[in-house]
């Protein structure tokens, strides 16, 4: 829970056991997928905000290690910002961030109380429906893209607000970054190794506002990435020490 916002959270990671309840279902939900990770987020916010200023992603206090900032970078951000309208993409400056538009989630569906469905021991039972505001063409489960292809765009979003007396259920899946091993996968069969990218930060899964107000955030570390820190931590001391 959050100033802005209460719910629930249902987290799969693909090279991690699951809980013991849920076991035949996670071998069920990634088998013949590519992806590394699901997160199942409901749950109703505390105040209306447009949503045009609703942003998925993470702003980060230190900057990024092994990152290019030359031309090639300021070309690939422009691209991605061209090419998804609404997101801001910063990977080389000082304090990073990188947000893209709440309604980009893969799945998105807006209840009233009471009818919102179940997002533990099942799986694929999160079915796209955004009809409550958006009307009868977004009720199918197959309207998704059409729905993310809509609010994406902020000129669209911000004629529509979040209602505290919905129910909303996100759905965030993701075939590129393994948390089991945090490596991030990118084209060619190649991966970044985060640990070193990341400057002592975690990763994490969150949603803010524009001017920053955290609704919710779930960092996801690793132990080599603790490891890391540690370790850099007492290189410092010892050199203080000398």
């Amino acid at each position: 829970e959050s100033d802005l916002f209460a719910g629930r959270v249902f987290l799969r990671l693909r090279p991690i056991e699951s809980h013991p309840d849920d076991k035949a279902n996670h071998t069920s939900y990634f088998e013949g997928k590519k992806r590394f990770w699901q997160i199942i987020i409901q749950g109703q916010f505390k105040q209306e905000i447009n949503m045009s200023d609703l942003m998925l992603g993470d702003f980060y206090e230190k900057p990024f290690h092994g990152i290019p900032k030359g031309y090639i970078m300021q070309l690939y951000q422009k691209f991605m910002e061209a090419l998804s309208p609404g997101i801001i993409m910063d990977m080389i400056s000082d304090r990073p961030k990188i947000l893209t538009s709440f309604g980009s989630a893969q799945i998105m569906r807006i209840d009233l109380p009471g009818n919102e469905p179940k997002i533990t021991g099942v799986i694929d039972n999160v079915q796209e429906n955004t009809s409550l505001i958006l009307g009868e063409g977004f009720a199918s489960p197959k309207s998704a893209k059409k729905r993310r292809k809509y609010l994406s765009n902020p000129k669209n979003s911000s004629k529509y607000r979040v209602n505290p007396g919905h129910v909303y259920t996100l759905e965030l899946y993701d075939h590129s970054m393994n948390f089991g091993t945090y490596h991030q996968h990118i084209m060619g069969g190649a991966k970044i190794d985060m640990v070193d990218s990341m400057n002592g930060q975690a990763l994490a899964l969150c949603l803010f506002t524009r001017d920053q107000r955290l609704i919710w955030k779930f960092p996801i570390w690793h132990e080599r990435l603790i490891e890391d820190i540690e370790k850099k931590k007492g290189a410092k001391l010892q050199a203080a020490t000398k």
